[in-house]
């Protein structure tokens, strides 16, 4: 029985050991290559408010794989490029570091196509980039100019506002010169002479009066000066007011500018990546592990092996003892 016992363990060793080495030999080599790449965010000005995800999850994105399958062929076989959609998705190893990414490829594919495919992937990835790019700027441009539309019919109302102001404020003043200058020649009528008396003679009644009149042509005075300010300066005379004028015209004006300056960027071809170290071809293959592959499967084996030969059920005998006559 233990002879039974041993030749199962044996056995089950030797089926695990065969079995794991034929799959271990049946996988094809492994290449590995890598290539280090630093993403450039867009100098877009202030008032472009755009957050871009360049992060892993974009690197990630079947619709990269997918399109790097479209234009790089594994095999000869008609549906060859599709292996490689999620290959990429799959076992495509991303690093970042110091505003760096390190990309890196390992599959069972020929060197070549491993390192194509990196580098077809990093294409691809850079034409993403820009499109997105363009996408967003052109989006944010378009929300600027809906802003810089409400910025001007705001600087407009306001400056209707100050343009009804300034008019009630000028029919205010002419009519204070009117009355003042009404009042001046109601005072001067009956006090001519009093007002010819010179200083020496000039009594207490006289100087009341020459104060009241100096006083009435003071007033005149500045009523002359608002009105004449208000002629040469018109809406710009209220200075505080007018300031939001200003500001309100300094971000239309730094709106303008900015949407100019994006779309010089979007002219200029700008590369949002720049690829620091490109994909190299791979030396030699970094897999598959086929002693690890073999020992595990002959471990397995001899765990089945064994138990296999513990559990193995006891067989009856084969004669059964004679009775006694």
């Amino acid at each position: 029985m233990a002879s039974e016992r041993r030749w199962i363990f044996l056995l089950a060793v030797l089926v695990a050991l065969l079995g794991s080495a034929i799959y271990a030999l049946r996988q094809p080599l492994e290449f590995e290559t890598s290539t280090l790449v630093r993403i450039k965010a867009p100098p877009l000005p202030k008032e472009f408010s755009i957050n871009f995800g360049w992060g892993t999850d974009f690197w990630h994105s079947p619709d990269l794989a997918i399109q790097v399958a479209k234009k790089i062929r594994i095999t000869d076989e008609p549906e060859g490029t599709w292996p490689i959609v999620s290959w990429l998705y799959e076992h495509l190893e991303i690093n970042e570091a110091d505003g760096l990414l390190t990309l890196k490829l390992r599959g069972g594919f020929e060197q070549r196509a491993v390192r194509d495919a990196l580098a077809g992937y990093i294409e691809q990835a850079s034409e993403k980039l820009k499109n997105d790019l363009r996408t967003t700027i052109e989006a944010e441009s378009r929300r600027l100019s809906d802003l810089q539309a409400a910025l001007e019919g705001y600087r407009q109302q306001l400056i209707q506002t100050l343009e009804r102001r300034l008019e009630e404020r000028r029919t205010a003043l002419q009519s204070q010169r009117e009355s003042i200058q009404k009042e001046i020649q109601d005072f001067l009528k009956p006090r001519l002479v009093q007002m010819r008396v010179n200083e020496q003679g000039a009594t207490l009644e006289s100087w009341y009066y020459r104060n009241q009149l100096e006083a009435l042509l003071r007033r005149l005075e500045g009523v002359e000066r608002e009105l004449d300010l208000f002629g040469t300066r018109g809406i710009r005379a209220f200075e505080n007011e007018y300031g939001h004028v200003l500001a309100v015209e300094e971000k239309i004006e730094a709106l303008s500018r900015a949407r100019l300056e994006a779309h010089r960027l979007l002219e200029s071809q700008w590369e949002p990546l720049e690829v620091v170290t490109p994909a190299p071809l791979p030396q030699g293959p970094v897999g598959p592990d086929r002693l690890s592959m073999i020992l595990w499967g002959t471990g397995s084996g001899a765990v089945l092996g064994l138990v296999l030969a513990i559990f193995l059920p006891r067989r009856r005998g084969q004669h059964k003892p004679e009775r006694d006559s």
